[in-house]
């Protein structure tokens, strides 16, 4: 029965990791997209700066992460949208124990440019 209870408990701590890993991403992309907006959408280098620093307080593996920001109508000139995306490849931690998969969490941030 104690081997049972404990992997419950692992798994609930996993699971519990896994959503505190995509709000932090939600977050990040947020915080992207309103550094964009304020900087009128023309520095992207800045932006995903933002987004990395922002989730590296989040203490995950950085190296995981990719973000991207993209302008779907073509420029970066208000009133033109900003979209930003991050992209993190979960690794559960019982995968040391366990064949565990890893899950792709996707997180986006959409404004219009002022």
């Amino acid at each position: 029965m104690i081997p049972l209870i404990f992997t419950v408990v692992f798994w609930v701590f996993e699971l519990s990791w896994f959503m505190f890993t995509y709000v932090t991403l939600a977050n990040a992309a947020n915080e992207g997209v309103r550094y964009s907006i304020v900087h009128s959408g023309g520095d992207p280098a800045g932006t995903q700066t933002t987004v990395q620093a922002f989730a590296a307080t989040a203490l995950h593996d950085m190296s995981a992460m990719a973000t991207s920001v993209t302008f779907p109508d073509g420029n970066s000139s208000p009133p033109s949208r900003v979209r930003v995306t991050v992209t993190y490849t979960f690794v559960p931690y019982l995968s040391n124990f366990f064949t565990t998969p890893t899950v792709h969490a996707y997180a986006e941030g959409r404004l219009i440019v002022q």
